[in-house]
């Protein structure tokens, strides 16, 4: 059962199969296979002892250090550590970040920018838009009428909630002139005529801890890792005995491992 649960944790990621029977069986017979041919390959006599042993001293290397970092890692995983690390990485993040708006856009496409007529056109239909919402229809009727927006057509030019740092330049500039309820004038861009209606503005809220507890938890995790290598690095005497930026190009030619 040992020997299954250890290649399983080396190998059993490779597997497609989610069912626990065939997924242990198809363990059972990789280990099987492995201890047969490995004898074979001892009774040829085959074996290059010196360079078994050296895989065998890196594999076991290998496994205490995952060993050593699993442990650091989970050790450092507690609560008060989870929450100091979603206050400084997520709530400051999010606190230095400008305001969250909500609002409604109506857009109008000028296909060919340099046709001042097409570009005229355009702008006609836009002032006949902003005509009607001024004389009181609803922007999202308006907008769900003539808006050439295929993603917010349907939703009545509806944007939702947006970090003002994520919309462009010329919609963060109107939006900031707006009070809640209040409609843009037209506002020209290179890609047509836009109208903006400000439905609600808020300070951004950070995700909820407990939504993202997971990867808090993996970061915090992380961290301890990378902490504990770069302290060992600075305290060890690490002595190379190759060039610097060194690469092994091989046996020479004519020796036995390069024919």
């Amino acid at each position: 059962d040992s020997d299954i649960q250890l290649a399983d944790q080396i190998v059993g990621r490779n597997l497609t199969t989610q069912d626990p029977v065939e997924r242990r069986e198809t363990i059972l017979k990789m280990v099987a296979d492995t201890i047969l041919l490995a004898q074979v390959a001892k009774d040829r006599k085959i074996v290059d002892e010196a360079d078994l042993q050296r895989r065998l001293n890196f594999a076991r290397n290998q496994g205490l250090m995952n060993h050593l970092l699993s442990v650091v890692g989970q050790d450092a995983v507690t609560e008060d550590s989870i929450r100091n690390a979603y206050e400084q990485v997520v709530v400051k993040a999010v606190g230095n970040e400008q305001e969250e708006v909500h609002y409604r856009h109506l857009f109008l496409l000028v296909k060919e920018a340099k046709d001042e007529a097409a570009v005229k056109e355009v702008e006609e239909k836009a002032k006949a838009a902003l005509k009607r919402i001024n004389g009181g229809e609803d922007f999202a009727a308006v907008a769900a009428d003539v808006s050439e927006d295929p993603v917010t057509k349907a939703k009545g030019g509806d944007f939702g909630w947006r970090v003002v740092s994520e919309i462009g330049r010329e919609y963060a500039d109107a939006i900031a002139t707006l009070k809640n309820g209040e409609v843009s004038p037209l506002i020209k861009t290179a890609v047509g005529w836009h109208i903006i209606k400000l439905e609600d503005r808020r300070a951004r809220k950070p995700i909820p801890l407990e939504k993202i507890r997971d990867r808090i938890a993996a970061m915090v995790a992380a961290n301890a890792q990378f902490e504990l290598v770069d302290k060992l690095r600075a305290e060890a005497r690490i002595e190379r005995l190759d060039p610097a930026n060194a690469v092994d190009k091989g046996p020479p030619k004519g020796s036995p491992k390069s024919n």
